[in-house]
């Protein structure tokens, strides 16, 4: 048996030397005085060994069976699944209450296949024996046994009320978790945030106060003078580290909110600490960010955008703009549908408003999905018509992905509004694709199939572009004017943007550049051989009349 799940995070190895039965004592002596019930279960989850803390804790006289059917009673009387990771319930018997934290282990042997199963059974019966049981359940986490947010709140009102020190409160977040837990199952999200509170038990100190306010998020009030935010990050990517796999990289934002004044409600603090930590727009494994007054600004417009979203889409506020797509003569062929939210008070409001909000809260395939309607819409207006050739691409969001049946959504726009597929091009981000390759290389082939055109938008902009195309056959490339304007070596990249068109022409690939603003990108961009552009130098993004009165004789 690989004994290094037996115990927790701490690894254990026995001298290969040893007799099996000189093994088998010195295990049994470990567990027996490891202070804490101990309950063995083969892998037919049949009980097959005790310690003897275990008998006492349930009053069993020295029969496994026994033993075994008086826990696993308790464990469904309180409604546990057996293969719940931890769990913290009180266990009556013989008029008194006991407290118990118990965790449960998978043990592997070292061929990686299940030996076994293992339950610890942790007594904090002296919290009930106190008189504080009640309270117990009231102030603390269940899964974590951390505070939780009323708990965190009292003991944070305590802290600040008997010191003179300045302190800081800290709120996590970790980011897209409630993702994590549709991909992966509740299971393994909650395992996850059980190591992140053992995590805080041991490495706080006495005058630190932490929990797990709600969900995903986490707060810690600690002494500014003891905070070092690189000893901080360090230990943040360490704790991140342990749930890393092969198929999920955790990432932690912190959100840090000085306490200028004690009295403040707790709840006004942990709001302010969450604002900073919701500003943050990198993806690194740990970002803090501290919150400032403007914070508060952004936060009630955001407040503002998320409780009006659904009465716009009922009251069908938001509209489409079109940004012209044309050869380097000007002729049009096609356009690109961006969302405009047309507030009946506050006028025309900017993606850049309401995206990025609309994209934290997952709400944002609400308002893809409004969007692509109108533009089928619109290409079936334009049946019949001068611009009956001229294609419209819509942007899917990373999240799409995961939320909507891409390929059903527009399948079916397309039988609902007798429009070509041809015509209904589709715009799939490359951090969308590099994010799930072979999903997206799936989905694409799917579309194609379906006689949709697929766009690959924003090429360049992350760090796997080259290998990704090695697995995606899209039809067109998308390539941001921003990839020269964001290095201080122009030669350097337009040695390597020249290399890219020429390779998205060797792999069949049609490619757009986007964010042409002047006449000599349009000369440099035709003379190393592109010939579809789109930027502010032919047209910016408007309504649709004026694009139809536009592009009436072209």
């Amino acid at each position: 048996m690989d004994v290094r799940e037996v115990f927790g995070t701490n690894t254990y190895y026995l001298n290969e030397k040893a007799e099996p039965c000189e093994i088998g004592r010195l295990l049994n002596y470990g567990v027996q005085h490891m202070g804490m019930g101990v309950i063995f279960l083969n892998k037919k989850r049949e009980c097959v060994y005790a310690n003897r803390h275990a008998f006492t804790m349930f009053h069993s006289r020295e029969d496994l069976q026994e033993l075994y059917k008086a826990f696993s009673s308790w464990m469904t009387s309180q409604g546990i699944e057996p293969s719940t990771a931890s769990w913290c319930r009180l266990f009556e018997n013989r008029d008194k209450e006991r407290l118990f934290k118990v965790r449960y282990h998978i043990l592997m042997g070292s061929d990686g296949k299940v030996v076994g199963y293992m339950y610890t059974i942790q007594n904090l019966s002296d919290i009930v024996e106190n008189g504080t049981g009640e309270q117990y359940r009231l102030t603390h986490d269940e899964l974590t046994t951390l505070y939780n947010k009323e708990g965190f709140t009292q003991a944070t009102e305590s802290l600040l009320r008997d010191t003179d020190k300045t302190y800081l409160l800290l709120y996590s977040n970790i980011k897209d978790f409630k993702l994590f837990n549709q991909l992966f199952g509740l299971d393994r999200g909650n395992g996850i945030l059980i190591n992140i509170g053992e995590m805080m038990i041991q490495n706080a100190k006495d005058d630190d106060v932490y929990g797990r306010i709600n969900s995903d998020h986490f707060a810690l009030c600690m002494p500014k003078e003891r905070f070092d935010e690189k000893s901080f990050k360090k230990l943040v990517r360490e704790i991140a580290g342990k749930v890393t796999s092969k198929s999920y990289s955790l990432h932690i934002q912190v959100g840090v909110y000085e306490i200028i004044d004690p009295k403040m409600d707790i709840t006004l603090m942990c709001d302010r600490a969450y604002m900073a930590c919701k500003s943050i727009k990198k993806d690194g494994v740990c970002e803090i960010a501290w919150y400032s007054d403007e914070m508060l600004v952004h936060a009630l417009l955001e407040k503002e955008i998320l409780s009006s979203f659904d009465f716009a889409i009922i009251n069908r506020q938001f509209g489409i703009y079109l940004q012209p797509q044309v050869y380097a003569d000007g002729k049009i062929f096609g356009a690109e549908a961006l969302a405009r939210w047309i507030h009946p008070e506050n006028g025309i409001i900017q993606p850049g408003v309401f995206i990025d909000v609309l994209e934290r809260s997952d709400l944002i395939y609400k308002l893809d999905r409004y969007i692509w309607e109108l533009a089928a819409k619109q290409l079936a207006n334009w049946k019949g018509t001068q611009w009956e050739d001229v294609s419209i691409s819509v942007n899917v969001s990373p999240k799409d992905l995961y939320y909507l049946d891409i390929k059903k959504e527009f399948t079916e726009l397309t039988e609902k509004y007798h429009i070509d597929p041809k015509s209904f091009n589709i715009e799939i981000t490359e951090t969308a694709v590099t994010s799930d390759v072979n999903k997206c290389a799936k989905l694409i082939l799917e579309l194609q199939k379906c006689g949709f055109l697929v766009e690959i938008d924003d090429f360049g902009s992350g760090y796997s572009s080259l290998n990704m195309l090695k697995d995606i056959n899209a039809d067109v490339l998308k390539i941001d004017m921003g990839f020269l304007r964001k290095t201080d070596n122009q030669k350097r990249a337009q040695v390597i943007l020249n290399y890219t068109v020429d390779m998205a022409h060797e792999l069949g690939m049609r490619v757009i550049t986007e964010g042409v603003e002047t006449q000599d990108q349009l000369d440099f961009l035709t003379g190393m051989g592109c010939t579809m552009f789109q930027g502010f130098y032919f047209a910016k993004p408007m309504p649709i009349d004026q694009f139809e009165e536009l592009y009436k004789n072209k």
